[in-house]
């Protein structure tokens, strides 16, 4: 079993491998570094003039702490054919399915050392302390509720009565809210003592799974959400195999069409869009995230460059929707020749990035004054001049006399 899952794993390297040299390319990791940089200055900004000892600090570092404990689910690698083949051997199946348990905790506690390091500024003013030991006491906390809930997340995987334990908001809140509260408000070390116990407690019913039967059904599900949820995120920088985009009826954006309804191709390709869960999903977190970062980025010039990164960004991603129909035979019926399908096609992208400046701007209105905003705004004109009625244009063109 051992084997099996080694083999999986390193599958998934492999997969990994593929996809995220697309992710880590040259603007987006330029795109990243002003990002971490930006944030990282502001945080670093809010703790020097954050006092210490405010009554309002605790409570933010009790959920910051309940938050990162969410982060990292189980990860076994199940594929769905394993039901059949493995059925037989269910009970030795446990020993593949504790490896991913084992490996889900390697990647959970790198993930709470890095979420604690960045905190430590945090708790010493929450806290009112400087003490090295106490704040390692809530890295020793972040690692024992961590694994808890893995173990917990395990346990799921078999078949079980449904009492309190198996309880997914008692194992992933209410368990880590009272052992975090007490750690804060009471003593760390009482917070610390409880936490153990509880992981203690799930080693120990961890255990007894081999003599029980899984649950096939609820173990695939959470396997293939997992790949779901990588393949769509990969899917935002390249084409990943196997993987079809749903498409969703948005009855509620019909009166947004009107604007749309220039010729056949501003039709086909604005609902297209917007009708796509992939690609409607990216233009929506995308832009708010956009909007949420200008939003707290006080430097009026680091806002300014990451606004432009990230429409730049969100205009790249759509090009290649210019080729999404090419495969319907129906499409080389139509009497339009290819500059008019160009034509609107820059002019939806050009409606749609209009959209986008909106919502970025509506970032920009919390922390910037006027002048700012105003300046801001003009940035993104020009780049949406540049983008739209250069760049996309050349961009196609180039890309459809390769083929």
């Amino acid at each position: 079993m051992n084997s099996l899952f080694n083999q999986r794993l390193q599958s998934h390297f492999t997969q990994m491998s593929k996809y995220l040299r697309y992710v880590f390319n040259d603007f987006f990791v330029i795109a990243l570094m002003f990002i971490i940089g930006g944030i990282g200055y502001q945080y670093a900004m809010f703790i020097k003039h954050l006092q210490s000892g405010k009554w309002w600090e605790q409570l933010v570092l009790v959920v910051v702490l309940l938050v990162v404990m969410q982060l990292n689910n189980l990860v076994t690698f199940v594929k769905r054919a394993d039901f059949i083949f493995w059925l037989p051997k269910e009970k030795e199946f446990f020993a593949f399915l504790r490896s991913g348990l084992r490996y889900s905790k390697t990647l959970a506690v790198i993930v709470q050392i890095v979420a604690w390091f960045v905190m430590i500024p945090f708790i010493e003013k929450a806290m009112v302390t400087t003490n090295i030991s106490l704040i390692l006491m809530f890295l020793v906390i972040l690692v024992v509720l961590k694994m808890m809930i893995l173990n917990f997340q395990m346990i799921d995987n078999y078949h079980h009565n449904g009492d309190l334990l198996n309880n997914k908001v008692f194992y992933r809140v209410i368990v880590p809210l009272v052992v975090v509260a007490l750690a804060t408000y009471i003593n760390v070390y009482v917070g610390v003592v409880i936490g153990i116990m509880m992981l203690i407690l799930s080693h120990l019913l961890v255990a007894k799974l081999k003599q029980q039967s899984i649950e096939w059904q609820v173990v695939i599900e959470k396997t293939e959400s997992h790949e779901n949820s990588l393949n769509r995120f990969f899917n935002m920088f390249t084409d990943v195999e196997n993987m079809q985009g749903a498409v969703k009826r948005r009855g509620y954006l019909d009166p947004v069409f009107k604007m749309f309804n220039d010729d056949v191709y501003s039709v086909l390709y604005s609902r297209g869009i917007v009708r796509d869960k992939e690609i409607s999903g990216l233009l929506a977190r995308v832009s708010v995230l956009g909007a949420i970062i200008i939003g707290a980025i006080k430097l009026e010039w680091m806002a300014i460059l990451i606004a432009l990164l990230f429409m730049y960004l969100i205009v790249f991603q759509l090009i290649p929707y210019f080729t999404n129909f090419e495969d319907n035979v129906f499409t080389s019926l139509y009497p339009i020749n290819f500059d008019q399908q160009v034509k609107s096609f820059t002019d939806v992208i050009g409606k749609i990035m209009i959209l986008v400046v909106i919502v970025l701007m509506i970032g920009s209105i919390f922390m910037f004054n006027l002048l700012g905003s105003l300046m801001l705004f003009l940035a993104l004109v020009i780049e949406w001049i540049l983008l739209i009625k250069i760049y996309v244009p050349k961009k196609i063109k180039k890309a459809s006399s390769n083929y």
